[in-house]
């Protein structure tokens, strides 16, 4: 035999062991029963087969940018811009890591020195900080657009989210010192009453910047109901309704039109709608197919001008929005 033709034979073995470990999953101990040699004879032959070119791994990583199908929603869907990022963890904790780190990025090259930029906590933006770099953008002032939520740590959670936010930016902090829902329509009234709350609340609304995640109508879904803002059957009733999420506080159906309900009377946070009215930039952050629903509700209602979210989710909005 030539040693041609054995190069030729011994590439096609190898070529063999890789296919029955790579295509057919099959594991090394039973290509080796197969093929009558030892274990680490498999081993082995793997190794020299990706030492020589036959196998060559790739991996893909989460975050990266699907440019095509980002250029496809914000045409559809008139945004300024949509960044979709790709996924393949398949865990919500993935998804929300993936549009984490991408939203960090479109904020490094999105916001400039001398605006205001809002925020409201929740679980998608508090990731963002995880990948947000210290910028240092001179006269950027970041308000907290809505009261904090749940009990004593929360509502601490929320002003912490700004202050980091502040921090990252290079910023100067402005806290709202209030209950996202108050106990009563009174105490809402108290609240507002006090010129802090009246001057805070001014200042969100003409933020050039505001940062919104979109919450869903469950509770894994919203920090919002998570943390234990309204009864049970306050949730339901919305749902019958044809609530599929909200922004800061304010629910909205599948077409984005606000519904209206008792909680309103004790809400106290800015309308985002009204802000994007005025002509500023609103960011929605959100990912994960629980809240499909929510992020297109908040793309048909005009919520938005940007919005960061996964390639699942944008190809699932595309193809509901075009009626496939």
């Amino acid at each position: 035999m030539s040693p041609r033709v054995a190069r030729e034979e011994d590439f096609e073995r190898l070529a063999k062991v890789a296919e029955l470990y790579y295509l057919e999953d099959l594991n090394q101990r039973k290509i080796a029963e197969l093929l009558g040699v030892s274990p680490q004879k498999v081993y082995r032959m793997l190794k020299r087969a990706r030492e020589i070119g036959i196998v060559e791994i790739r991996i893909r990583r989460s975050g990266e940018v699907d440019a095509e199908l980002s250029q496809s929603l914000a045409e559809h869907f008139d945004l300024q811009n949509a960044v979709v990022v790709r996924t393949y963890s398949g865990t919500p904790e993935g998804v929300v890591k993936a549009v984490a780190q991408a939203a960090a990025s479109f904020l490094r090259d999105n916001l400039v020195p001398y605006t205001s930029v809002g925020v409201a906590y929740g679980r998608t933006l508090h990731s963002v900080l995880e990948y947000l770099p210290r910028l240092d953008l001179h006269g950027i002032r970041v308000v907290q657009m809505m009261g904090g939520y749940g009990g004593r740590r929360w509502k601490t959670v929320a002003i912490e989210l700004v202050k980091e936010f502040a921090s990252r930016l290079g910023g100067e902090p402005v806290y709202l010192f209030a209950p996202a829902f108050a106990k009563s329509p009174e105490t809402r009234d108290a609240f507002l009453s006090e010129k802090e709350v009246q001057e805070v609340l001014r200042m969100a609304e003409e933020v050039d910047v505001a940062l919104v995640g979109i919450g869903g109508m469950r509770r894994e879904t919203s920090l919002l109901i998570e943390t234990g803002n309204f009864e049970e059957q306050e949730i339901e009733e919305l749902v019958r309704r044809g609530a599929v999420g909200a922004i800061c506080g304010t629910f909205f159906n599948i077409d984005g039109e606000v519904i209206m309900c008792d909680l309103d009377k004790k809400r106290i946070a800015v309308d985002v709608k009204r802000i994007r009215e005025r002509g500023s930039r609103v960011i929605g952050i959100a990912g994960g197919m629980e809240k499909k629903e929510a992020i297109l509700g908040a793309l048909r209602g005009k919520w938005l001008t940007d919005l960061v979210t996964d390639a699942q989710v944008g190809r699932w909005l595309l193809s509901t929005a075009k009626g496939k």
